[in-house]
């Protein structure tokens, strides 16, 4: 059980509780009261359920409250009853205050009680036994969700209205198809071997290499999300990146990202770009006429060793001057152009956030050691513009003619929207919780990852779409 969902639990059981109350055993007797009804917020719909008072405790009908949020029931030969939700089971006794979850026993801070052959359970207990989320309103009215959702560690947007999940485990890894409304969820892709998804830019395909370099495209709109090769080229292809219209993909070929390369998805025809010999390129973006590209460029240290002392002496030293990343930039429509112009020379840490679609500007997160982190741009001519500099930037995501940005706000997170044209930036929202990720695309909204979970951004509210 996450920490979360225990403090939610607290918060039930205090609120729903009228007097302190130990655990309950069979063998505690129970004072209960009449039946009465109770409202609770079950999925943003307002339900009423059965209740009683049970020692000072409000307990809920579980076959309401149960059915509500789309558990099955039957009757097992044990004289207790079986619920089923979600690919779990849930098995309660009247008078016991544990119940087996997928076989594992759960302890109960209230025993079960049955009046008139209907069972009874508090909405503390049923929401650990359960799954399902619960949060006590400052109305004091009690919320449940138990809206299936998977859990992503990766997250990404496929269009404004779809998001592109990803769940990794020991045999691989798996991608879904995320409705960001409903959170209702399609698997597109499950591999041991297949890199990140790219998705195009209208957000009908994705694609992907596997261990061999070849590269493929699936079908995003097809039901079966049908998969075609583009190229058998075993070459290393890092960092696929889709033109604008669709039709090509562009990537860093070989394990050091030294040449910059073209694949027509049509024909699986392979063109170069750039090959100026300087290696470890990374971070590739591309304009939308295709001529402009973006890249950092961060060198490895120089590991050097006393060549007095015995080679089996692990003492070396790694000298990291001039180490630090750089932007580069490289125009393939200035004839006879052969390498790429470095833009930056300063020595903080660089996190690159995207460029404008024309290839004007980049923009980078500048970290330093000690100091507060800024949002900076920096243009062809070399020109660097801070965009966020009285704030420490903790991430951004670029959208088009926006960048969204977490910034530190002591006990909480704030995002800002920046206009990415003029550098005016606005506060969207102060967010509580563990928020470590912006999630955006262009034309569509904001996404956060707060406490591992993704939230898209709906006005002045945070709507859950994974768990």
């Amino acid at each position: 059980m996450s920490m979360k969902k225990t403090l939610m639990i607290s918060a039930l059981a205090a609120a729903l509780s009228t007097s302190v109350i130990g655990v309950a055993s069979a063998a505690t007797p129970q004072q209960t009261t009449a039946t009465a009804p109770f409202n609770v917020m079950v999925n943003d719909s307002s339900i009423q359920v059965r209740s009683i008072q049970a020692n000072g405790t409000t307990l809920v009908s579980l076959r309401d409250i149960g059915s509500a949020t789309g558990a099955l029931f039957v009757v097992n030969v044990k004289s207790g009853v079986t619920a089923y939700i979600q690919g779990h089971s849930v098995e309660l006794h009247a008078g016991s205050a544990a119940a087996m979850v997928d076989g594992e026993q759960v302890d109960l801070q209230q025993a079960v009680v049955s009046v008139n052959g209907s069972y009874y359970i508090s909405i503390e207990d049923f929401v650990g036994a359960f799954g399902v989320d619960g949060a006590m309103d400052d109305a004091g009215k009690a919320w449940i969700d138990s809206v299936e959702r998977i859990h992503a560690d990766t997250i990404s947007w496929i269009n404004a209205g779809q998001l592109l999940a990803s769940t990794l485990s020991d045999e691989g890894r798996t991608d879904y198809i995320v409705d960001a409304k409903t959170s209702a969820f399609t698997k597109v892709l499950s591999s041991d071997s297949a890199s990140e998804l790219s998705v195009s830019p209208d957000g009908k395909k994705a694609a992907y290499t596997d261990d061999d370099g070849a590269v493929y495209v699936i079908d995003l709109t097809s039901k079966s999300f049908n998969s075609q090769t583009v190229t058998a080229d075993n070459s290393i292809k890092p960092e696929l990146v889709w033109s604008a219209d669709g039709s090509a993909i562009y990537f860093l070929q070989s394990d050091k990202g030294t040449v910059i390369q073209k694949l027509n998805v049509a024909d699986g025809k392979l063109t170069q770009v750039l090959s100026d010999k300087v290696d470890y390129k990374s971070n590739l973006s591309v304009s939308t006429d295709g001529t402009k590209f973006f890249y950092v460029v961060s060198k490895p240290g120089a590991v050097t060793a006393d060549a007095n002392k015995p080679v089996d002496v692990d003492d070396v030293a790694i000298d990291t001057t001039g180490t630090e990343p750089q932007i580069y930039f490289f125009d393939a429509s200035v004839k006879d152009a052969a390498a790429g112009t470095k833009l930056t020379s300063s020595t903080d840490d660089k996190i690159f956030v995207g460029a404008a679609a024309d290839g004007s500007k980049a923009y980078y997160i500048s970290a330093v050691d000690g100091q507060p982190s800024s949002l900076v741009a920096v243009a062809q001519d070399k020109t660097v513009t801070k965009l966020i500099g009285d704030k420490d930037v903790l991430q951004a995501a670029f959208a088009g003619d926006k960048i969204y940005a977490l910034t530190d706000a002591g006990e909480q997170t704030a995002l800002y929207e920046v206009d990415a044209v003029s550098g005016t930036s606005k506060l969207i929202a102060n967010l509580d919780g563990n928020v470590s990720e912006v999630v955006a695309a262009p034309g569509a909204p904001a996404a956060v990852v707060i406490d591992d979970m993704t939230y898209v951004v709906d006005g002045g509210s945070l709507m859950k779409v994974t768990k």
